[in-house]
């Protein structure tokens, strides 16, 4: 009741939300053509190749950081306060990204050709699926859209390039198509996406045509620079599970556990959605005062552990029945690894709605410090759990990193964030007794 009283009396965040239907349509609509497209490309591929392509994209993620300048918080917050800066936020990020990228990629090769120098084949898919870094900069229109609302402009777009991506890999399939052939298509459906954002932003441009600052350059940068290190920090606790388990125990039982954690990821389309939208609504807030700001987190970290908790007690209940259905028997004991490996949602939830507060709040440091110790923590874990528990040693190191950065240092290191989580939290059972509040 309360929640629905909030929403009513916030115009700002009922056209938040309403372009947050617009996002979840087409990210609700690609996770279920992904999740089922996806299932089929493990059957055919099997755990050892499934898992080999699993490694490189988790070989890929830590250039995708560099390549993304984790600035996009700060773009949509700078356009939704300042519209008459967008032509120059936009371009200059357009700039830089499009330098991350190819570096990236280039760099990207020559690490993997260094660790394995011996193994070509494994070069050549990391360059395949590397050229992704090289598109990776489109998603700043997708930005321009976000600041303003109008995320439904790119909602067909998007969906087109997604549809056309999946309708490539599923001829593939039908081609019995090698490895290689869809290592490629993950550049390609980056390829299309970049289309189709160039078609959608000429539909809804900015009122100047976009251009480059060096002054936006050298502030843009220094305030990314501790979310690029921290964005390394949490690729590393959230994929070296799946570097270390191929290394350790082989391409098949990362196959396993990759086919558990692609079930489980399912639910983030839902906070990566909402906070999407919400972001300006929360940066207006901060505007407004103090008291609304900590009230509108409050709902906000309250309703996306509620959303966490419903959504893998569901997961967790059908797994063996999902798995069978999705992947079939080779991937039985993927079964066992998503039963546990879904609850770690309940901490992803609340990082990324918690992503609101490190940005108003300018508390890059205490991010760096938190993800850096949960990356720590969770190589030790990986590598101490993984040779006593196998595959469920890899889940409890998840879990384990996804705690300590999302929870435990944040709240020790601020109080202010613990008296958020109190808030939220230990005044849950007292809103549902008084629902008229």
């Amino acid at each position: 009741m309360y929640s629905r009283q909030w929403i009513k009396g916030s115009p700002q965040l009922q056209k938040a939300l309403g372009n947050t239907g617009w996002l979840l349509v087409d990210r609700m609509l690609r996770m279920l053509i992904g999740v089922t497209v996806g299932a089929w490309v493990a059957r055919y591929l099997g755990p050892g190749q499934f898992g080999e392509l699993a490694y490189i994209m988790a070989f890929i993620a830590f250039f995708q950081v560099i390549a993304g300048l984790e600035a996009n918080g700060f773009i949509v917050r700078d356009i939704a306060r300042d519209k008459e800066d967008a032509a120059i936020i936009l371009g200059t990020s357009l700039r830089l990204r499009l330098v991350a990228g190819v570096t990236s990629w280039l760099s990207a090769i020559l690490l993997i050709s260094l660790l394995h120098p011996g193994d070509g084949k494994l070069c050549l898919l990391v360059a395949i699926v590397g050229a992704t870094l090289l598109f990776q900069a489109s998603d700043t229109v997708d930005l321009w859209f976000e600041s303003q609302s109008q995320s439904k402009r790119t909602v067909i777009a998007k969906s087109a390039s997604y549809l056309f991506s999946n309708g490539i890999k599923i001829i593939l399939l039908l081609l019995k198509a090698p490895l290689a052939a869809f290592a490629g298509l993950l550049s390609l459906e980056a390829a299309a996406l970049a289309i189709a954002l160039t078609v959608a932003y000429r539909r809804y441009p900015t009122t100047e045509r976009w251009r480059a600052d060096r002054a936006q350059a050298k502030k843009l940068l220094h305030l990314c620079w501790p979310f690029i290190a921290s964005g390394l920090m949490i690729t590393a606790y959230m994929r070296i599970d799946q570097i270390m388990l191929k290394e350790m125990l082989g391409e098949r039982e990362l196959g396993i556990y990759a086919a558990a954690l692609a079930l489980a990821q399912v639910w983030n389309v839902i906070p990566a959605t909402l906070v999407a939208s919400l972001a300006p609504f929360v940066a207006r807030e901060k505007s407004r005062g103090e008291a609304e700001y900590q009230n509108a987190l409050v709902k906000i970290f309250r309703s996306f552990a509620l959303m966490a908790v419903t959504g893998a007690s569901f997961t967790a209940l059908l797994s063996h029945w999902l798995v069978a259905l999705l992947y079939g028997a080779e991937y039985r004991a993927s079964a066992v690894v998503l039963c546990t490996l879904v609850f770690v949602n309940v901490f992803i939830f609340q990082g990324i709605a918690q992503s609101l507060w490190i940005i108003n709040n300018n508390v890059r440091i205490v991010n760096l410090i938190a993800t850096s110790l949960a990356a720590l923590i969770s190589i030790v874990a990986n590598l101490f759990l993984i040779r006593s528990y196998g595959i469920m040693g890899a889940v409890f190191s998840y879990l384990i990193a996804q705690g300590t950065s999302v929870v435990l240092i944040p709240c020790l290191l601020r109080r202010d964030l613990l008296g958020l989580y109190k808030r939220a939290f230990l005044g849950m059972a007292r809103a549902q007794q008084s629902p008229g509040r």
